[in-house]
């Protein structure tokens, strides 16, 4: 057996392995994200589009609009994704989105982790709504 040939077959292995899994977790990730549309992502994303909304009619606020856009979308999907707070990105901004906006989503976002707890099916969307928390008290502060 030449070296060329026993690595192409190692390869091919590997690749045999990992492909399923690669689509497993795909197909895992949109049926979630499907099970959270309907459990109430779907509204939390209204929600964040509304505030968006809002907030580009001020067009002072405008650069907080495209943030609450695209927490809409991590709010449409969360699945599959993660969410890092930086400390040092703080702003004054931040600060007056979480003492307004932002504790309300957040009070939403606990009153529906709360609900979903109730039902044996929703505990796995503990997770996404801790993570939804996360964006309503540090919306600029957050990478994705």
């Amino acid at each position: 057996m030449t070296a060329c040939s026993y690595f192409s077959n190692i390869a091919i292995i590997n690749f045999a392995h990992t492909y399923p899994v690669k689509y497993a977790r795909k197909m895992f990730f949109y049926l979630a994200n499907l099970y959270w549309k309907a459990i109430g992502g779907l509204g939390a994303a209204l929600m964040w589009a509304a505030a968006g909304t809002l907030l580009t009619c001020t067009l002072i606020f405008f650069p907080a609009a495209v943030s609450c856009y695209k927490n809409a979308y991590i709010a449409y999907k969360p699945f599959g994704r993660t969410i890092t707070v930086i400390y040092g990105k703080i702003s004054l901004l931040g600060l007056v989105w979480t003492l307004t906006f932002g504790a309300v989503m957040a009070f939403f976002c606990m009153a529906a982790a709360c609900a979903s707890c109730a039902v044996i099916a929703g505990v796995p969307t503990l997770g996404q709504w801790s993570k939804l928390i996360k964006l309503a008290l540090f919306p600029y502060a957050i990478s994705d």
